[in-house]
C-alpha cells in the first residue's frame, strides 16, 4: 500500500488524496501506523473518528485520509452525500475480500463517485467466492503462501488428514436419545 501511495504521484500528475479503508480498528491501527513509521504520514489528523470527521476530512485537501468502513454508514433509507468529486481520489481498502459487497461499500462509491479503487487481500479466494476480482477488476500482483514461506515470511504450514478413530461407548445411543 505504502509504496503504492508514494508511486502514484511521481508517475502521475494530479493532487492525489489515498483514502485507505478496512474494517476494523486494529487493522486501521496498525496501518497508519506503517505509513507513519516509514514517515509517509506525519499529519496525525487524518484519521476518522467518526462519520462526522470522515465527511470533514474528504471535503478538505489530505494526502491521505485513514478510516473505516463503518464510517460509512447510514440511517435506514437516507442516501450518502457525495463528499468529494474528484477523480485524483484512490481508495486503498485492505481485507477487501470482506468489506466490499454490501451498504458501506455502496455509500462509499456514492460518496467518491469519481475515485478508482484498489483493493488488497490476504485472504486466498476459493472456488465460488470471486466475487472480490468482480469488484476490483484483476489481480494486479499475487504474492501466495509458498513464495511467503521461500521469504521466510511465514513458517511453513502442515497438514496431515486423518479420519479419528471413535467408538460408540453407549450402544442405546438412539433410544436414549
Amino acid at each position: 500500500m505504502i509504496f503504492f501511495a508514494q508511486k502514484v504521484p511521481r508517475k502521475l500528475p494530479g493532487n492525489w488524496t489515498f483514502i485507505i479503508v478496512t474494517e476494523r480498528q486494529e487493522l486501521d491501527d496498525q496501518i497508519a501506523k506503517n505509513f507513519a513509521d516509514v514517515g509517509v504520514v506525519t499529519d496525525k489528523r487524518a484519521r476518522a473518528t467518526s462519520g462526522e470527521e470522515l465527511r470533514r476530512l474528504l471535503r478538505a485537501d489530505h494526502r491521505y485520509v485513514f478510516t473505516l468502513i463503518q464510517k460509512f454508514r447510514t440511517e435506514r433509507g437516507d442516501v450518502f452525500p457525495t463528499l468529494s468529486d474528484r477523480s485524483d481520489v484512490i481508495v486503498i481498502t485492505d481485507e477487501a475480500h470482506r468489506s466490499q459487497y454490501d451498504t458501506f461499500a455502496m455509500n462509499m462509491r456514492v460518496a467518491l463517485p469519481n475515485a478508482a479503487f484498489i483493493g488488497f487481500t490476504g485472504t486466498p479466494l476459493m472456488v465460488g467466492e470471486e466475487k472480490t476480482r468482480e469488484v476490483f477488476g484483476d489481480y494486479v500482483s499475487v504474492y501466495n503462501f509458498k513464495q511467503s514461506v521461500d521469504d521466510g515470511a511465514t513458517v511453513p504450514l502442515y497438514y496431515e488428514n486423518r479420519i479419528p478413530e471413535l467408538q460408540l461407548t453407549n450402544p442405546d445411543l438412539n433410544e436414549d436419545i
